[in-house]
């Protein structure tokens, strides 16, 4: 086995932060860049990348699961290098940039909390799949099928859950690196993996396809289990994590697993984290929060993004339609019903003949039939809705009981708009259980009694739905706002979460980094100076490339004026005198131009007088070439003093004197 590529945890850490796109997608330039930058030398390998994006097959489903993820493999068979790197993304506030649903954000509550939800993982699991005989074949291309790839896996927060997975379930990976992961909980894997799944079963005596059941286990007898279950895969997951981050915070609750090895690094000396306050909360409340998700999967799954607000509301956009429909009907039907003429069924006693019945002629009103139809849809949604919101309206006080347990100030903020949306799903309950057994038949028996007192009954509890809806809506929104004015510790948290904080806390005290650069420092206090490495190089590349397009451009200028100007002058001159040269040579040749035939040439005389080229030409262009390279030399000087200022600050460091000239390399 040759060693790593991606030998330092730096550079996992610098390589993985280029899937949020921060300059764009993972590109090969990129990753050379930070090789150089970290190492010192020049990356010893061909990079090929494939993207999640630009892999057809994963497109096959009309529902986003909000998967992205970048292979890159490195491959240099002379000195036995074939290596793959899966990267897979972690959490995003929100799918195209910002413009989509938070598909990544579901799924850690949908996917990883309950396990109900798993299109993420079978997306990054196809995703390595097809890669990995994408790769094969190219060797094979490469007529080398001894050197076997050697598969390593990075994953940040969702991402990290995903890697993790991938390794649990296939052990296909030489090594794992996990960086402030959202682990692996019990429950997902208990979704995914049925022999896992089989042996809970047998070991807890249970029904694990009950959810009563399986999340009524002890978590901590369940967490035990599951994870000598994977010890074996799990020893080759490695986990980097900050102390702050938010996410190992969250990692102590009911069902999460901690496997492999793990490396604490502290990002913020001044803040412990999240983990002790999260420690507060019930495992009651998170058990009640997480059998209502339990509930609300089946529909994300069937519906995606749009299927959760009917998940815990029942309630979708059918149901508006169905109400602004109702209430046409009816407008129709009070202000102007049509009457037909019908026959009516009579029973008669005929003494002595006995009863009879008689069809006698009869004026009715001609019912609407579209009213009723619509009546009918409402109902059967009128019903889910009354189960969503029964069990929203339960696990309510849990929520609020959490948020007491951990956002402090914040929860005086939060908890009154959660109490809002409990009161206006308590009144449409209300309203719906106020709703008599005899409106709810008589949607399908429009010939019983009271019919018309039933249809308004249902027209006064479309108009309650519809407003109760919107003020959650609201509130729903209000709540959003509030979360999001939430700043102090969890900011904190999340920065400490993020990829840049884990390699500054990783490295030298003289280095940091900002997106996907290179700051590094000199000094202390006061005389302390900054510079952005990576940008001084990028700039220093740049200016050396434009000043040597520019130099290439005034050689091809040159080679111009010499080719169109003094050596077609000098051919001409050249050409005219073998002319000349040779009519005083053979003047008989050129008896056809004497005007009779009786003359005779008896020899030639040519007086030529050829001018050299005009100096004001010349001495223009040579004047511009030299202006030209005046600038070029200057030019240059300027960008090579730059490098030689960074250079004299940081002159105990000969690396980044390396760092210039191998990204200048191709100049």
């Amino acid at each position: 086995m040759s060693e790593e590529i991606l030998n330092t945890d730096i550079l996992k850490a610098r390589i993985a932060n280029l899937e949020y796109g921060i300059s764009g997608e993972i590109s090969e330039e990129e990753i050379r860049r930070i090789y150089i930058e970290e190492m010192g030398v020049e990356l010893p390998a061909n990079i090929t990348i494939y993207h999640s994006d630009d892999i057809d097959e994963l497109k096959t489903s009309s529902q986003d699961s909000g998967f992205d993820g970048t292979v890159i493999h490195f491959y240099n068979p002379s000195l036995n290098i074939n290596q793959s790197y899966t990267i897979t993304r972690g959490s995003e506030h929100s799918e195209d940039n910002g413009e989509g649903e938070p598909l990544d954000w579901y799924y850690n509550g949908l996917g990883i909390f309950t396990g109900k939800v798993k299109n993420q993982y079978e997306d990054a699991m196809r995703f390595d799949e097809i890669v990995s005989q994408k790769i094969s074949a190219s060797i094979k291309a490469d007529h080398d099928n001894t050197l076997k790839v050697e598969k390593y896996g990075i994953g940040h927060s969702l991402g990290g859950n995903l890697i993790q997975m991938l390794q649990l379930m296939s052990d296909s990976y030489t090594k794992v690196y996990a960086i402030n992961d959202a682990p692996p909980s019990a429950y997902q894997l208990a979704q995914i993996d049925v022999i896992f799944q089989f042996n809970i079963a047998r070991k807890f005596n249970i029904d694990p396809n009950d959810d009563d059941q399986l999340y009524a286990i002890p978590p901590d007898q369940l967490k035990t289990f599951a994870e000598e279950y994977y010890k074996k895969r799990g020893a080759h997951i490695h986990h980097i994590t900050a102390e702050e981050d938010m996410l190992f915070g969250a990692s102590g609750i009911r069902g999460f697993l901690d496997l492999g090895t793990r490396e604490m690094i502290n990002t913020d000396p001044d803040f412990e984290g999240l983990r002790t306050m999260l420690g507060n909360i019930s495992d009651k409340d998170l058990r009640t929060l997480q059998m209502f998700l339990t509930t609300v999967a089946p529909y994300y799954n069937e519906e995606g993004a749009k299927g959760l607000l009917k998940g815990m509301f029942g309630y979708d956009e059918n149901i508006p339609v169905l109400i602004d429909n109702i209430q046409k009907e009816w407008n129709k039907f009070v202000f102007g019903p049509k009457w037909k003429f019908t026959g009516v069924d009579v029973n008669f006693d005929i003494f002595p003949l006995g009863s009879t019945n008689l069809k006698l002629p009869a004026l009715v009103p001609n019912i609407p039939t579209e009213l009723f139809s619509s009546v009918g849809k409402l109902r059967m949604h009128l019903l889910e809705m009354q189960g969503r919101l029964t069990a929203l309206v339960g696990v309510i006080p849990s929520f609020i009981r959490i948020l007491y347990a951990t956002t402090g100030t914040l929860r005086e903020d939060l908890v009154p708009h959660l109490e809002a949306i409990k009161g206006s799903a308590a009144n449409i309950l209300t309203a719906i259980g106020n709703l008599s057994k005899g409106a709810m038949e008589a949607v399908f028996k429009p010939d019983v009694p009271n019919m018309f007192n039933y249809l308004v009954d249902f027209i006064n509890l479309a108009a309650i739905v519809k407003q109760e809806i919107a003020n959650i809506k609201e509130e729903l929104s209000n709540l959003w706002e509030g979360i999001k004015d939430w700043l102090g510790d969890l900011t904190k948290a999340v920065d400490a979460h993020g990829l840049n904080h884990v390699a500054t806390a990783l490295s030298d005290d003289n280095k940091r980094y900002e997106g996907n650069d290179m700051i590094i420092s000199t000094g202390s206090h006061s005389q302390k100076v900054e510079v952005n490495l990576s940008s001084a190089v990028r700039i220093y590349q740049l200016g050396m490339d434009k000043y040597q397009d520019k130099k290439e451009v005034l050689n091809r200028l040159r080679n111009l004026y010499s080719q169109e100007y003094i050596h077609d002058f000098q051919q001409r001159t050249s050409k005219l005198m073998h002319s000349i040269h040779y009519m005083e040579s053979n003047p008989k040749a050129f008896k056809y131009l004497l005007p009779s035939k009786n003359l005779e040439i008896t020899g030639i005389s040519v007086n030529e007088d050829i001018r050299p080229l005009d100096a004001l030409l010349t001495d223009k262009f040579e004047e511009m070439f030299h202006d030209f390279d005046r600038e070029i030399e200057l030019g240059t000087k300027l960008i090579n003093r730059i490098r030689s200022s960074i250079e004299q600050l940081f002159h105990e460091d000969q690396k980044i004197s390396d760092i210039f000239d191998l990204a200048n390399m191709k100049v």
